[in-house]
């Protein structure tokens, strides 16, 4: 995908770089990518605009599902069963590529422009 600015080529880099990171497995814990695949999260379909790490064996991040549903997760991998899985999809507003006021330069905007660019490539 061509962009012009090249904060628009690095927002796709870098959702590109993260995507590609966690469908080979190389995810900061092994244990992160266990729990996601517990909360029904196909990786290899997934689409991941960052993975952070908010303290040790403790991440935060957001994720595009394979059903183009967008989850804002936290894991403490010491205490998984405390963790959150949420669906945010529906109150994205600017987020959301479809909206007026959204900017590709966002990484859950381009995380949702890449999705639907593999989407449409695998059509």
């Amino acid at each position: 995908m061509e962009f012009e600015k090249a904060s628009e080529k690095n927002a796709w880099n870098a959702v590109a770089q993260a995507t590609l990171a966690m469908r080979q497995d190389d995810v900061p814990h092994p244990a992160l990518a266990a729990w996601l695949r517990q909360q029904g999260v196909d990786i290899q379909r997934s689409v991941f605009p960052c993975v952070g790490l908010f303290d040790d064996d403790v991440f935060s991040g957001t994720l595009i599902t394979q059903s183009r549903r967008v989850v804002e997760y936290f894991i403490d991998l010491a205490a998984p069963d405390s963790s959150e899985f949420e669906d945010v999809t529906e109150g994205l507003g600017p987020k959301d590529p479809n909206h007026p006021e959204s900017d590709v330069r966002d990484l859950i905007t381009m995380a949702l422009v890449y999705f639907d660019h593999q989407r449409g490539a695998a059509a």
